[in-house]
């Protein structure tokens, strides 16, 4: 049995008056792919934001309940958010390089934090993040040309590449590929599944096809609560509540 990475226990969280997660109880593994679905304001994006504590830049917002990281609480008063961030990376859905060169939007940030501390050891991590983020064959012969003159596909995996960089131990995608084609969609598909041997990843999509093609466990979100979780496959072939079956059948969402 894979170790549980995060533990989530009663998680409730409003913008003001609003509850927009109510009384989520969840555990995510180490080495597999959550899929996180359910139509909009289901709560999918704001467990997101709570899990490396983006929620804090919110104001007027209440937060209850656990949420430990390796047996760490993290969202107590005292906990590191800056080292959070770095623990938790996140993807989100339209990519957005920096007005760089591709080596510099992976270096920036490791330069910024002095690791590594020689240039060969920078390049090798440039190398290594963009060929874990199958990119390095397609930009190898190019990376000090500008970041903004590769695809939108190409630009979604350099962001994910750029999370790599920072050496994560958890990536959180929302929606990382709403606005690609069906090409590019299959490769951040394929990245994420090669991924998962060495990260936990949380991943949240409308696409309910997607979700059953990458996620190993599924939960399925609606008005802030949380319906149905379990096993990818068993989830889509005989989901045990009506409201997940109506969902994944499109009758509504």
């Amino acid at each position: 049995m894979l170790p549980v990475k995060i533990q989530v226990r009663e998680l409730t969280f409003h913008y003001g008056s609003h509850c927009a997660i109510q009384g989520l109880n969840l555990d995510i593994y180490q080495g597999e792919i959550l899929g996180l679905m359910g139509p909009a304001k289901s709560g999918k994006t704001t467990f997101l934001r709570v899990l490396n504590r983006m929620c804090d830049l919110i104001p007027n917002v209440r937060i209850q309940g656990s949420v430990r990281l390796d047996d760490e609480e993290i969202l107590a008063p005292h906990y590191d958010v800056d080292s959070l961030r770095r623990r938790i990376g996140m993807v989100f859905a339209k990519p957005v390089p920096l007005p760089r060169s591709i080596y510099e939007n992976l270096a920036f940030a490791p330069r910024l934090q002095k690791k590594p501390q020689h240039r060969d050891d920078l390049a090798e991590l440039v190398e290594n993040s963009l060929k874990a983020a199958q990119l390095w064959d397609e930009v190898k012969d190019r990376l000090h040309d500008s970041a903004l003159k590769l695809s939108g596909g190409q630009q979604q995996r350099l962001c994910l590449a750029r999370t790599l960089a920072m050496a994560p131990e958890v990536i959180l995608l929302d929606e990382p590929t709403s606005g690609l084609d069906p090409i590019s969609t299959a490769r951040i598909e394929e990245t994420l599944t090669a991924l998962k041997k060495d990260f936990t990843i949380v991943l949240v999509s409308n696409n309910t096809k997607q979700i059953a093609r990458c996620s190993d466990k599924v939960a399925f979100l609606l008005m802030s609560r949380l319906v149905e979780y379990g096993v990818t496959p068993e989830v889509f072939m005989v989901p045990k509540q009506k409201e997940t079956d109506d969902y994944i059948s499109g009758r509504f969402g």
